[in-house]
């Protein structure tokens, strides 16, 4: 009986204790905007510059991102004479380092780094909406007998990478992010 007596008074104080840090807190759910304004529906995706040694890459980024606006329902994709945003990028840096070793001098996995940055460019003025993004990302993948193997191992890497980044970037321009 005595143990119930304390209880009681211990539950309710738990429950007051936690209502407190909840609505105390300042906590909210944020309100999430878009980086592209509601009226600006059409979209043109510039070809990606890639200041790297991976020839492709660009290329596969900007493929990649056009298949993201594709599939949504929010824009269209279009031509730049029609276009009301135009997205600019650049593969700014890939950078590839041994993960794993057999030896000192011997890689079994390596990981490659990819740096690319963006901007939304108002097509009927020129002016940047939302500069200066840039996103980051990394694959590991393994090394093969050959450098053929190898390259061709480091390439499936990349475009996963460029699938991630492309699907990233839609989604922080969409306002999810």
């Amino acid at each position: 009986m005595m143990e119930r007596i304390w209880r009681a008074p211990l539950f309710i104080g738990a429950l007051l204790a936690i209502s407190t840090l909840l609505f105390a807190c300042g906590y909210h759910v944020a309100k999430r905007s878009s980086a592209i304004p509601s009226w600006m529906t059409n979209v043109y995706i510039e070809p990606f510059e890639n200041n790297s040694n991976e020839l492709l890459l660009g290329t596969w980024i900007t493929e990649d991102l056009r298949q993201e606006f594709l599939r949504s329902s929010k824009f269209v994709l279009t031509t730049r004479d029609k276009a009301h945003v135009i997205i600019r990028g650049k593969v700014e840096e890939v950078e590839s380092k041994g993960l794993s070793y057999v030896r000192y001098d011997l890689a079994i996995e390596r990981r490659v780094r990819v740096k690319v940055s963006f901007d939304l460019i108002d097509a009927a003025t020129g002016q940047s909406l939302w500069g200066g993004g840039e996103l980051e990302r990394e694959e590991a993948f393994l090394v093969g007998r050959d450098v053929m193997k190898t390259q061709g191992l480091m390439n499936e890497a990349l475009k996963k990478l460029s699938q991630d980044l492309s699907e990233i970037l839609y989604h922080r321009l969409e306002g999810v992010y």
